[in-house]
């Protein structure tokens, strides 16, 4: 039976949003991600779009795969059980609204593997670019950031302790 854990490729950012000194960490098996986070905007976000990408195993040749439009975000950054709960959770100060803080310090955020490969089991077998596009009331565009991940499966070993 294999495992997985999430590989992460690259982060990057667009308007008002700026990614300071990043880096990704791995301990044990699990990889991170840690650094800086700022929003530059007046506009408080309440609607996010989350795009993602299916991509070949090289990570090149890439494909439209599905939406996901999430209006009202503020009672779902709450909610402990979501695909992003792992990775907003990681946030310092929280993020919980309203989202006007300016400046986020980003520490150990990963996803939960586990939910993504429930909700799409070939998940694994394709890199992923993942672009979340954050809107205010009326559609304004706050910003929006893009993460390129993987999933690497690997086998576990499993201690016997025999007992005769």
């Amino acid at each position: 039976m294999l495992t997985y854990s999430v590989r992460y490729k690259k982060l990057d950012a667009k308007p008002n949003i700026t990614i300071h000194h990043y880096s990704i960490d791995q301990y044990k098996d699990v990889q991170f991600i840690n650094g800086n986070i700022s929003i530059n905007s007046k506009e408080l976000i309440n609607n996010v779009n989350a795009v993602f990408y299916r991509c070949d195993s090289d990570g090149i040749n890439c494909e439209y795969f599905q939406t996901w439009k999430i209006t009202d975000i503020c009672p779902k950054l709450k909610d402990p059980n979501q695909l992003w709960s792992r990775w907003y959770s990681s946030f310092d100060p929280p993020m919980l609204c309203p989202l006007d803080k300016v400046h986020y310090i980003i520490k150990n955020a990963t996803i939960d593997i586990g939910l993504g490969t429930l909700l799409y089991p070939q998940a694994t077998d394709y890199q992923w670019k993942v672009v979340q596009n954050m809107y205010a009331d009326n559609n304004i565009l706050v910003g929006s950031y893009s993460l390129h991940l993987s999933f690497f499966g690997y086998r576990k070993r499993i201690k016997y302790t025999f007992k005769p």
